[in-house]
């Protein structure tokens, strides 16, 4: 068995041994939340995976949405960093808490080459958002799309598969603005979301009018529809604070909300590129990048 191990004492090492020793006579399993893990592949087709978890006092094995680049592994309560162990056999980690808990796992997925062309498997035991840059083109879809729409410049797709399914896409070399062609005029449907539906090639005209109808519904409400209040308080608070903000002032500004919950949110605009979040010292910056419309 390979182990990812970061940041440990010797005091949780003895722990992550035993919990291995455990692990191959017996599951620990965490109580997941009823939640969307969230999906985002950039512009350079990286993919960022990002889950909550409610953690039970003691050891925890949780198993992941796909592979991981081990060494990108991070699970934190409140901003705290936690002690981790990778299970390479049943693609797990396990996680040491003191108390019962709601952790964030974030990760990068280890996407492949098949063909020419970039594969995400996923398992089909989770709800997902998979949120796309403008330059990534999808070649194949799930089953079970139940929601798309637009954040800005990035499209998303929720779906529950309900068996494990391999997302193939490709990355559509990005044109400087002074030699792009201009867009062509279009009925409320941008055009990177058109390459996407034709790259497709489902071959079902119901499909591509499912995809039609939901964006051009949504264009004009798709912040409302996505961001909650909390997200829009935590980015109006940053943005009087001249584009950047502890979390201590955050938490500060927003006194009522949990820190759970609140992190829980700054991770979320995080994911959909409102925020950018940097480490000072002990304490976490939130980062101002794109502003309300």
């Amino acid at each position: 068995m390979k182990l990812g191990i970061a940041r440990l004492s010797s005091f949780t090492l003895a722990l992550l041994i035993l919990a291995t020793a455990l692990l191959n006579s017996a599951s620990i399993h965490a109580y997941a939340i009823k939640s969307t893990v969230y999906i985002y592949i950039d512009v350079d087709g990286v993919v960022h995976v990002n889950l909550s978890y409610r953690l039970s006092q003691g050891l925890n094995d949780v198993e992941l949405p796909t592979q991981p680049i081990i060494t990108s592994i991070n699970v934190e309560v409140d901003g705290r960093e936690l002690p981790i162990a990778y299970n390479h056999i049943t693609n797990s980690v396990v996680i040491i808490s003191e108390a019962e808990a709601t952790c964030i796992v974030s990760f990068i997925a280890n996407a492949t080459i098949n063909e020419n062309r970039l594969a995400l498997n996923l398992s089909g035991k989770y709800m997902y958002r998979l949120i796309l840059s403008p330059n990534i083109i999808l070649l194949t879809l799930p089953n079970n799309i139940t929601d798309i729409g637009a954040i800005g410049d990035l499209y998303y797709i929720d779906f529950d598969e309900g068996k494990d399914v391999q997302l193939l896409y490709i990355v559509k070399p990005r044109i400087s603005e002074t030699t792009a062609p201009s867009k062509p005029p279009t009925a409320n449907v941008s055009l990177p979301l058109q390459v996407v539906i034709v790259a497709l090639g489902v071959g079902t005209a119901g499909v591509s009018a499912f995809f039609l109808l939901k964006v051009i519904k949504r264009r004009s409400e798709e912040e409302s529809e996505v961001l909650s209040e909390l997200d829009i308080a935590i980015l109006k608070s940053v943005e009087k604070k001249g584009g950047a903000a502890l979390q201590s002032e955050l938490q500060r500004d927003l006194h009522s909300v949990p820190r759970t919950t609140l992190w829980r949110h700054v991770r979320k605009l995080e994911k959909l590129g409102y925020v950018r979040i940097e480490k000072v010292g002990q304490q976490n910056r939130v980062v101002l990048v794109k502003k309300l419309r």
